[in-house]
């Protein structure tokens, strides 16, 4: 029996979300999605953004990164953000390999520490594309 190949094109990974804005597609009506690299980032930054206990049925799920923001920022405090976000995107988002870029670390932090607020750059490479792709989401206190 021969063995037969299959099209390049179903050997293609593709991920596919739902855009958490919800808008709608001006002409057809429906929700927007991203798909790919976009639809990556934006678990990320989800999975950054999420307090642990946060998720019914998933309390340890989340990186734990609001919750510290009304902590004092001292001299480890950096340090302490960048292996939170890097064990929570490692153990929660597998279509992501951390990794540094242009020598430059996969998870960096810029603290404002009289906002309680961080700016954070997390750079990965997407397991589905191989494309480097860098992710800045910033985090400031409500109340």
């Amino acid at each position: 029996m021969a063995k037969r190949e299959l099209p390049s094109s179903l050997n293609k990974v593709s991920y596919k979300d739902f855009d958490l804005s919800f808008r709608r597609h001006p002409s057809t009506g429906k929700l927007l999605v991203k798909k790919n690299d976009d639809a990556v980032k934006q678990a990320v930054k989800n999975l950054v953004l999420t307090n642990r206990y946060e998720r019914p049925f998933h309390p340890e799920f989340g990186g734990d990164v609001r919750a510290r923001l009304f902590d004092n920022f001292n001299s480890i405090s950096s340090s302490i953000f960048q292996e939170q976000i890097s064990t929570a995107i490692g153990n929660y988002e597998p279509r992501v390999k951390l990794e540094k870029i242009d020598n430059q670390e996969a998870v960096s932090i810029r603290e404002y520490p009289d906002e309680n607020g961080l700016a954070v750059t997390i750079r990965f490479r997407s397991v589905a594309t191989l494309n480097d792709v860098t992710l800045d989401v910033n985090l400031n206190k409500v109340r």
